[in-house]
């Protein structure tokens, strides 16, 4: 009987709480929705009244305080969860920011957090290696409610990301490269001019036949592509009649993931490197090359992973934009490179993601909405040791792992 009192008592406290939160708010809240947007005009005859979404009560029972809000005729859980929105309200509410999720058709429930909740560490669940590609999930990011964006590497998009030096660019592909670097029906193919996402890391192992590393010889580069649309060409002379895409992958004929670090920077070693007479710059024959493998790579079991600081209208204008699905952004120094990947859309963001933190990303796929999340990173103490610990992932099982794959 004790206790049930006491479990009462501490009921009856918190809804006391939470309806004196209410009244604290409900000033604060009908100035802050009408200054944000969130308000209508009504015309009765007494002239005009101001209506603001209902503030219905408060729950204080967690870490954070948590307002239940009841929705007008017409709004949407989306119309608080735009940035500039949700800025102004956190700053009016005396939070750090505002989280929003749905509850029913008629109401929002509004965390008021006194802290990132992004400013905690993810951690790469590595799969183990004798998973299918088909059968894995690769971690992507986690985003502000705590869920994993997670996807099957054979049903992923081609992949775009972008960032500036320390943004956690680097950090995010060792992640996921090492997660597909386990398993047997993935090959890691591309171009890399620094030599240090591709090249020696990989030495030894199945992958590093199918990469070009290091600026000096350019050429190199044009013919791993040309080889890579070689390769996807026989793939699809290949198919079975009435399959229009390559959908099984094993050791023998696996998923190629076309990795092409700073392919702007390519490009402009490129557009300095004599050609014969007659052939085409090695500029536009990089070009050509990455267009095909972009709009044709998917049926041949080929997913693009292009990485770069800043997304150059050069890779990612048009059609390739459109292409690139999975689109990652760190923080950047030019906003409009933020534009430039995600569309017009982003320019809401723009002020905040100039702040993010490393780790912190914009990200976007099909059927997931521009949203703020954190990448993830190795198991290891720091990200100072995240490379050493790539190094060892790509490296590791070296015996085991090489046996012939593709043509």
């Amino acid at each position: 009987m004790g206790i049930w009192t006491t479990a009462r008592r501490a009921e009856r406290e918190q809804d006391r709480a939470g309806r004196e939160l209410v009244d604290q708010l409900t000033d604060t809240w009908r100035r802050a929705c009408e200054h944000v947007g969130l308000s209508h005009a009504v015309q009765v005859a007494s002239g005009t009244t101001i209506v603001v979404p209902t503030l219905a009560r408060a729950d204080v029972s967690g870490p954070d305080p948590v307002l239940i809000v009841k929705l007008m005729p017409g709004q949407l859980p989306a119309d608080f969860r735009a940035p500039e929105v949700a800025q102004r309200l956190s700053a009016a509410l005396g939070c750090d920011r505002i989280r929003v999720e749905p509850r029913g058709p008629h109401w929002v429930r509004i965390e008021l957090l006194t802290g990132d909740p992004l400013a905690v560490d993810v951690t790469t669940a590595l799969p183990a290696r004798d998973h299918s590609v088909s059968g894995a999930q690769v971690l992507v990011a986690r985003d502000e409610l705590g869920r994993p964006l997670a996807m099957q590497w054979d049903q992923a998009p081609h992949t775009c990301v972008q960032g500036a030096t320390r943004s956690g660019k680097s950090v995010w592909c060792y992640s996921v490269l090492a997660q597909l670097a386990r398993l047997d029906d993935v090959l890691i193919a591309g171009s890399d001019p620094s030599g240090l996402l591709l090249g020696r890391p990989w030495a030894g192992t199945r992958h590093h036949e199918w990469q070009a590393t290091g600026s000096r010889d350019v050429l190199a580069h044009r013919d791993l592509l040309d080889r890579l649309v070689a390769e996807m060409d026989a793939r699809i002379a290949e198919l079975p009649a009435r399959q229009d895409k390559l959908a099984v992958f094993t050791p023998a004929r696996p998923l190629i993931v076309v990795v092409l670090e700073e392919l702007a920077g390519l490009l402009r070693l490129a557009s300095t490197t004599p050609t014969p007479k007659g052939e085409a710059k090695v500029r536009e024959q990089l070009l050509h090359a990455f267009g095909r493998l972009v709009s044709e790579g998917h049926k041949a079991g080929m997913r693009l992973l292009v990485v770069t600081q800043r997304a150059d209208v050069t890779i990612i204008e048009g059609f390739a934009r459109g292409q690139l699905g999975l689109r990652l952004s760190f923080r950047v120094d030019d906003p409009e490179a933020l534009v430039m990947l995600h569309g017009q859309d982003a320019r809401a963001e723009l002020v905040q993601h100039r702040q993010s933190p490393p780790g912190v990303a914009l990200v976007q796929a099909p059927g997931i909405a521009l949203t703020r999340a954190r990448g993830p990173r190795l198991p290891g103490p720091s990200e100072d040791a995240d490379y050493a610990r790539f190094w060892d992932e790509v490296a590791g099982d070296v015996p085991a792992r090489l046996h012939q794959v593709a043509a």
